[in-house]
């Protein structure tokens, strides 16, 4: 990539200086225009009894000339203000400046002409006018050096050169006055003129970070995005943001941030947390579709409060961790389930029984233990081999599922072998209806594409708190009384009882 040289980049500065300053110019041109006709009819109200007729009104046209020139001249800038830039822009303040020092000309000639001699109270008026009127332009022309010390110099040089040559002692004290006050409005315009400049490149080197900053955003590899505080629309967005939310073509200003949060209530707490004066860092953040139902993303979190385009606005950026997360979610659940069905291990299902009896305890509630295995699992292996036991383990774990209430619990912990847990019982009876409905749904026959499978199971009950009050004798006297079961003849349940 090739940059601009620094001559290049001075230049192009420069030009929108230029273009800044002819902006402020013609905009308060208008009302300087008006505030000096007011003034020009005030003045030949006030001296059309001491000054020629000729003279005043003459004066009085002239410079009504030159102030409707300029303020046609305001309109003709307005009409086209939209198209001005570095090229043009030098122009337009070339001949702001020369309406300037004409009005500026002619000012003077007030000064000159219009102070009549012998009258020290009308003097002292014309005097107030020019630097009444100097000290105005001051102010406004302040932000081109040529305007302003152009229009200050004709105007009141030619007043103070005036009173100068008067000789008596209190024109040559204006005199001096007037010179005291030249330089002081130099002065001031001159420091007003550099703020004028500074707040221009202050405003140049802000535009420029910002661009630096979006530059170093767009580039990097993590999702960041700025959303307004208020409207909480994203402002602006890199690519990597709009892949993380699955939308690379939308435009990133359609954007609406809470729209991609499970709710407004998450991300109202997360910037809680922020403007709390609180550090928001890595934090895991669940992202997901507009509609909630399309996709979801885990990613790792950043917020930190700023300002762009002189806005409070938040930014954002997003290490999308989503892979990982599943891996994690795949490797607990590796870890706590049983890998053919999708059932809880041993595991998972003692953790579940040691909450349901302490909620029991503290609830004086019953919790049922079922213990049962296929009957006659091992002719199937033998019989259709492994493949066919692998369907059949996993048919019958669907099965359990359909058959049980939502408080239940059903965990695989071998071979052919499952628990039940079952929470809240009423009764011991309650129990029994619920194996005999198990043992009721896996007597249906299985059916894999041509084979017909018709087993049977052997199931054993024991009840917290009546049979035993903590989990390994639970589960021990569900185990006997399912071997019961199966001495018995199999395809029933048994209760525990002491007698076992």
């Amino acid at each position: 990539m090739a940059f601009p040289d620094f001559h290049d980049q001075k230049n192009r500065s420069s030009d929108t200086l230029e273009t800044e300053q002819v902006q402020f110019l013609f905009a308060t041109l208008p009302l300087a225009t008006v505030i000096s006709a007011v003034l020009i009819l005030v003045m030949v109200a006030v001296l059309d009894s001491v000054i020629s007729s000729t003279v005043l009104y003459g004066w009085a046209i002239f410079i009504s000339l030159v102030l409707t020139c300029r303020f046609l001249l305001s309109v003709a800038f307005k009409r086209c203000r939209d198209a001005i830039n570095g090229k043009n822009a030098h122009r337009w303040l070339n001949w702001f400046r020369l309406g300037a020092i004409a009005a500026g000309i002619v000012w003077g000639v007030a000064g000159v002409l219009l102070t009549p001699e012998g009258y020290s109270g009308f003097k002292i008026y014309i005097s107030f006018v020019v630097g009444g009127l100097s000290a105005g332009a001051a102010t406004t022309l302040a932000v081109d050096r040529i305007t302003v010390n152009s229009f200050l110099f004709f105007v009141l040089v030619p007043h103070i050169a005036f009173l100068a040559l008067e000789g008596d002692r209190v024109s040559l004290g204006m005199t001096a006055m007037m010179t005291l006050f030249l330089l002081f409005l130099v002065v001031s315009a001159g420091q007003i003129r550099r703020q004028f400049e500074q707040g221009f490149h202050l405003r140049q080197q802000s535009v420029a970070n910002e661009w630096r900053f979006r530059q170093l955003l767009e580039s990097s590899p993590i999702a960041a995005r700025i959303a307004a505080e208020g409207t909480r629309r994203v402002v602006f967005a890199n690519s990597s943001y709009l892949e993380l939310i699955n939308a690379p073509s939308l435009k990133f200003d359609d954007v609406v941030v809470t729209n991609y949060y499970p709710s407004q209530e998450v991300y109202d707490g997360i910037m809680a947390k922020v403007k709390g004066g609180g550090t928001v860092t890595n934090e895991l953040v669940k992202l997901c579709s507009p509609d909630q139902n399309q996709w979801t993303k885990w990613v790792l979190a950043s917020y930190l409060a700023l300002e762009y385009d002189n806005k409070p606005a938040m930014l954002g950026w997003f290490y999308d961790i989503t892979d990982r997360k599943l891996q994690e979610e795949r490797v607990e659940k590796m870890a706590y389930h049983d890998a053919l069905t999708g059932l809880p291990n041993r595991i998972l299902f003692a953790d579940r029984l040691e909450q349901a009896l302490t909620t029991a305890e503290r609830d004086s509630s019953l919790v049922g233990l079922m213990f049962f295995d296929l009957d006659n699992f091992k002719w199937v292996n033998d019989s259709h081999g492994h493949h066919i036991g692998d369907l059949l383990i996993k048919a019958v774990a669907q099965r359990l599922g359909n058959s049980l209430r939502k408080t239940d619990s059903v965990a695989r912990i071998g071979g052919d072998e499952f628990v039940i847990l079952l929470p809240a019982l009423s009764s011991e009876q309650h129990g029994i209806m619920i194996g005999e409905k198990i043992r009721q749904a896996l007597v249906e026959p299985f059916v894999f594409d041509d084979l017909r499978l018709k087993i049977s199971s052997s199931i054993g009950l024991a009840v917290y708190p009546h049979h035993a009050q903590d989990e390994q004798k639970l589960l021990k006297y569900a185990d006997t009384a399912m071997y019961y079961a199966k001495e018995e003849g199999r395809n029933c349940l048994r209760v525990f009882s002491e007698q076992m």
